[in-house]
């Protein structure tokens, strides 16, 4: 933490104990008559780490009405001189805290990495909402930072009247349309997640429906690629331990590039952590095994002469996760196995690395790669060109791989406080 970042933090926090100070009657540090025990907060935020405010400040509760909620937060951004970014907090005070409004800026550092840009979003948001929770119960149990409960056990108490039972649904839709003098094309996207997030269950339930179609208008003929893939995903994770997890994956799928006319699958998971899951915002190495079955009809014979076929396959996934001040670094394995025929397998490795090697500089690699001998699902006979530029079919292929790298040096003025949005908008009109 920089001693800017440390003068803006003690700034925010005495602003808003001064303005209690200011505002309260003589006996500030009392609960209001109808103020409540926890305070219920709306954030309005866009891009916010949503997973990692509710790790940390779980002496409040998470609403997504702001209808009911005690204060609620608009968060908005702009992009500073020197290409940081200038946070707008405004806080709206709501039913017993009505009239109750505070805001304020903090700026980021176009240098700071993401777990610095994470925790001072935290400070500063804790900071502002110590004027409300001296106006509640809790209000002397408020420090510089709010204490943990006894014993280190996080409090867990959650609204006291929830009538959808922490199910909560999206449902989505999108389209694009281009059009040339000699091409069409078409992409719709539409389904729905239900889900259900507890301390102990993991629910989650999603159909989904894809539909794409090229059209290309030559002198002699007109050529026409429509792809589909549609299909229904599920799983329900329990927590058993700190770091033993257990749960059951359910699918349905059907792709006219995958040669899949329609497949059904069902696997049993277990992974364990070796950190506490508690600990996942910032750091975590996982390893996850699941076992099951498929059925599968394909559209066209594959070269293994079947049309459809029961397959056993089992599947192992590692994953190593780290965020740092100095850095992120983001690795994983995966790796894929048919029990009727060992040979038949899949492995892929990927990763990424992000590391401020110092002041202004920034270096990021990433990349993957697979080794693949279990495409049992190629479709009979030789591909046609119109098919491989199209991409309408699955081709053969025993290795995939990708490579990305790049670095970042600023330099000049450390000072970034001044936003000026003019003309920010335009961007390039140059079709070349």
């Amino acid at each position: 933490m920089t001693s800017t970042f440390r003068r803006h933090l003690f700034t925010i926090a005495g602003f808003a104990l001064l303005l209690v100070a200011a505002t309260a009657d003589p006996a500030a540090a009392q609960a209001l008559p109808d103020a409540p025990d926890r305070l219920s907060i709306f954030l309005d935020c866009d891009g916010c780490d949503r997973t990692f405010l509710r790790q940390e400040m779980e002496y409040v509760d998470w609403v997504r009405d702001r209808e009911v909620a005690d204060v609620h937060i608009i968060v908005t951004d702009q992009d500073t001189g020197s290409g940081g970014e200038a946070l707008t907090f405004d806080l709206i005070g709501l039913g017993a805290f009505e009239g109750n409004d505070h805001s304020t800026v903090y700026t980021t550092s176009a240098n700071a990495t993401e777990a610095e840009e994470r925790d001072g979003f935290l400070r500063t948001l804790e900071a502002l909402l110590v004027p409300y929770l001296l106006q509640t119960s809790m209000s002397e149990r408020v420090r510089v930072e709010v204490d943990a409960a006894e014993g280190g056990v996080a409090e867990q108490a959650g609204p006291q009247d929830d009538p959808w039972d922490h199910w909560t649904f999206e449902i989505y839709a999108d389209g694009s349309a281009d059009f040339e003098s000699q091409r069409r094309s078409y992409d719709t996207r539409y389904g729905v997640y239900v889900n259900r997030v507890t301390e102990n269950w993991k629910i989650q339930l999603r159909p989904f429906f894809n539909y794409e179609q090229d059209r290309f208008e030559r002198t002699d003929r007109t050529i026409t690629s429509i792809q589909r893939r549609n299909g229904f995903t599920s799983y329900v994770v329990r927590s058993i331990s700190p770091h033993w997890s257990i749960g059951a994956f359910g699918d349905v799928f059907t792709s006219t590039f995958d040669n899949v006319d329609m497949r059904y699958r069902f696997m049993p998971a277990v992974e364990w952590s070796l950190f506490p899951y508690r600990e996942a915002n910032r750091r975590q190495l996982t390893v996850a095994y699941r076992v099951g079955g498929a059925q599968l009809a394909y559209q066209d014979t594959t070269i293994y002469d079947e049309i459809d076929e029961f397959l056993f396959e089992h599947k192992l996934n590692a994953a190593y996760e780290v965020v740092q001040p100095w850095g992120e670094v983001d690795v994983g394995m995966i790796a894929s196995q048919y029990l009727h025929d060992l040979e038949r397998y899949a492995l892929e490795f990927e990763g990424g690395v992000e590391v401020r090697i110092t002041q202004g500089l920034s270096l990021e690699i990433g990349g993957n790669v697979a080794f693949i001998h279990n495409q049992l699902n190629l479709p009979k006979g030789d591909a046609d060109l119109e098919e491989v530029l199209l991409r309408r079919r699955l081709l053969e292929t025993n290795y995939e791989a990708g490579l990305s790298f790049g670095f970042r040096y600023r330099f000049g003025s450390i000072f970034n406080n001044v936003v000026n949005p003019r003309l920010s908008g335009l961007g390039s009109q140059d079709r070349f």
